[in-house]
């Protein structure tokens, strides 16, 4: 369907990621995961250093402070090598990564991107969110029923006779939501219709809570965001999408995240029973754990390819239209296998290293609690729906609000 070969500068920066990753990130993962202290859990010096490596910009166009490297596989690439270091501080870079290339470059007005691309390139620690979820609206877990026409978000924007808008409401399990510098913004205003709008971290009246996870701990990876009469400038609405969609490629990074955090266990494993000894040779020699290792890698394998056909249809949608590739949901599909499958994976790895396994400090541990808060965290049951919606041609005539990482 595609030429999978990869390019010089897309094996150079796979490259460079995979080099910070393993020598930088992953020595500092399990200290960072067992500190009691949020603020401790941030990689204040990794996020730094990863911006000035590139990780944080490199989608953007060279005009725009980037390295022109938008399309998606570059994304799972990088998101693949960073997350086999660490899953929470991989996040930082790869959300704010796909953000920007959607916000800076292909959404904002002139305007908007004069005042926030230069803070944006300038600022090491100018990371994003996005503030959608709210509990008591996250409608569309069931993509079988339609959204009743009266829901309504509890965020709500208030004109005001200067221009501006008055922000009051609650949002809820934010990735980067207690360190974003930039936040965009679902609320509802009085015509009924739901706005994107673009709110500096640093507003008056705006405060956050950070949320622990039981996994993924290190990072920012959940915050609670009240915003109190918080006041945005007129001209802060950020327009849709040209095409009417957005380019985040959320759905195959978030699913390259994932499999990196896979094949850093099944990593771990294969190293672990080619060194442990029971029965007078390595276990790997064992008929049941060579087998299990052979089952993780096809697994790892296959969720590769399909977050690579993923993220090369979302480049090419001529593909679909012209009928060259089959008109399915592939970014769903990535991201229900990959996340049903890394669960799995760690699992056999937790399996593989017996007792030693179960220890605090044990990197399999971190890495069956990572799974757990990853599958359940990124959508895999809603994007089943999607899949299914697509296989039997049903399509709801109002779109859910919840959102994801």
């Amino acid at each position: 369907m595609f030429d999978i070969r990869l390019s010089q500068e897309q094996r150079e920066f796979r490259d460079l990621a995979r080099k910070f990753a393993q020598e930088d990130i992953k020595p500092t993962a399990m200290p960072l995961d067992r500190e009691n202290d949020w603020e401790k859990r941030v990689p204040w010096g990794l996020l730094k250093q990863g911006s000035q490596l590139g990780f944080r910009t490199f989608v953007l166009q060279e005009e725009n402070g980037g390295s022109g490297m938008s399309d998606h596989i570059t994304s799972c690439l990088v998101a693949e090598e960073l997350a086999a270091g660490e899953l929470g501080t991989a996040y930082y870079f790869m959300l704010t990564a796909r953000r920007a290339r959607d916000w800076f470059e292909l959404r904002m007005t002139p305007e908007q991107r004069a005042y926030f691309l230069p803070k944006f390139v300038s600022d090491d620690l100018y990371f994003t969110t996005v503030a959608i979820h709210e509990p008591e609206t996250d409608f569309g877990f069931d993509f079988f029923t339609e959204t009743p026409p009266t829901i309504r978000l509890r965020t709500q924007a208030t004109p005001q006779d200067d221009g501006s808008w008055l922000i009051n409401g609650t949002k809820a399990y934010q990735t980067v939501g207690y360190l974003a510098k930039l936040i965009v913004l679902r609320a509802q205003i009085p015509d009924g219709s739901v706005q994107s709008f673009l709110v500096e971290g640093d507003s008056p009246g705006l405060s956050r809570r950070p949320m622990s996870k039981f996994g993924r701990r290190v990072g920012d990876n959940a915050a609670e965001m009240v915003f109190d009469n918080v006041r945005i400038p007129a001209g802060r609405i950020l327009p849709p999408s040209p095409k009417g969609r957005t380019d985040m490629g959320t759905h195959p990074t978030i699913a390259a995240l994932t499999l990196g955090l896979g094949r850093a266990a099944y990593e771990e494993t294969l190293k672990y029973v080619q060194e442990r000894i029971s029965g007078g040779k390595p276990i790997i020699q064992h008929q049941a754990v060579g087998l299990a290792i052979a089952d993780m890698a096809m697994n790892l394998q296959a969720a590769r390819r399909l977050i690579w056909t993923a993220a090369w249809v979302k480049d090419h949608p001529e593909a679909i239209e012209d009928g060259s590739v089959e008109a399915l949901p592939y970014e769903h599909m990535a991201i229900a296998f990959t996340g049903t499958a890394v669960q799995r994976i760690t699992e056999q790895a937790l399996e593989l290293f017996g007792g030693a396994g179960v220890i605090q400090g044990m990197p399999i541990e971190k890495y069956v609690r990572d799974a757990h808060v990853q599958k359940h965290v990124s959508f895999p049951y809603p994007s089943r729906f999607k899949i299914t919606e697509a296989l039997v041609g049903y399509k709801r005539k109002v779109a859910p609000f919840h959102g994801g990482d």
